[in-house]
């Protein structure tokens, strides 16, 4: 069996973590890394193999990749995806898929356009406890979905300017939002607000604090909340009130409390090996039906998010 070519754009821990994975897999040649700081791709093909690049059209033109992971901060999506669909290679890339709204749009339609496949890392998706979820969803009557990403200010530079991230709830707490688009379909945006004050570090200008209210199609209301104000992360949590039926869900197990029983279900399975797998999977085949995100469903979730904080930012 020919082995697949990868290519990393990327060089921080999201690109580590997936490649901690690609790495396991024998049908998988690490070829090429990719990052804006040259020693940075470098010191990550010293670990994993193949080859550093600081260049994406040199990239292409040398390591001929089979496909690609596009692990690069939120604000520097744009010409990787563009370079990657004028040649032809599919891509997994890393949520949120822009730091802006516009960005993320011309990428999905010249997808839509072009046919290229192309999954995004939503990995709450990927978690093994979901196709149970979903099953016992379908047999609820879901009221309310509450979200809370409450936790401290990530260290890199890039993370506390809005403008490089789009701010937690675009760039953190967009898994919340759309795990609970996944399992309840499309929201509109009712209300949110966004805290006066920033989050606590030198240059920042994010909101240190957000909420959003939306009603989902299918009628329950959904509350979601942030901060970056804490010393560690303390809650990141979606929890789904339905008739009788208390679900709580996190990346470490899923919990369903009804007056008659307490019933915990642990996540065993690594979700970025999962959502990996069948990506590379639906590459070798051509067989698209087991990716778990496509581009054009997280768009959704983007302009979910990224309306709540335009309507936040108009209130405040």
């Amino acid at each position: 069996m020919t082995a697949l070519r990868i290519a990393m754009i990327g060089a921080g821990g999201i690109a580590a973590r997936h490649l901690g994975v690609l790495e396991r897999l024998p049908y998988v040649q690490i070829v090429a890394h990719l990052s804006r700081r040259r020693e940075s791709a470098e010191r990550q093909a010293a670990r994993y193999g193949g080859e550093a690049y600081d260049d994406v059209a040199t990239l292409l033109d040398r390591a001929h990749p089979d496909a690609a992971f596009v692990t690069v901060p939120p604000g520097s999506h744009g010409a990787y995806e563009h370079a990657l669909i004028e040649r032809g290679v599919p891509f997994l890339v890393e949520k949120p898929l822009s730091a802006d709204e516009d960005t993320a749009e011309e990428i999905g339609a010249r997808l839509a356009s072009s046919g290229l496949l192309a999954a995004v890392g939503y990995h709450w998706r990927a978690m093994d406890t979901i196709p149970e979820l979903r099953a016992t969803l379908a047999q609820a009557t879901p009221r309310l979905v509450v979200g809370a990403w409450h936790s401290s200010t990530p260290a890199p530079a890039w993370w506390r300017v809005r403008e490089q991230s789009g701010g937690q709830l675009v760039e953190q707490a967009t898994h919340l939002v759309d795990l609970a688009r996944h399992l309840l379909g499309d929201a509109t945006v009712l209300a949110a607000s966004e805290s006066a004050a920033v989050a606590p570090a030198p240059g920042a200008n994010v909101p240190v604090a957000t909420t959003t209210t939306v009603r989902y199609d299918s009628g329950p209301l959904g509350s979601f909340t942030t901060t970056c104000a804490l010393d560690a992360s303390r809650t990141v949590q979606l929890e789904i009130a339905c008739e009788g039926l208390h679900i709580r869900i996190d990346q470490s197990a899923v919990t369903y409390d009804a007056a008659a029983e307490r019933r915990v279900v642990h996540s065993r399975a690594d979700p970025f090996q999962v959502e990996d797998e069948a990506f590379l999977a639906a590459v070798r085949s051509g067989d698209r039906s087991g990716v778990l995100c496509d581009y054009q469903d997280a768009l959704g979730t983007h302009r979910l998010v990224h309306e709540a904080a335009r309507v936040a930012g108009a209130a405040s």
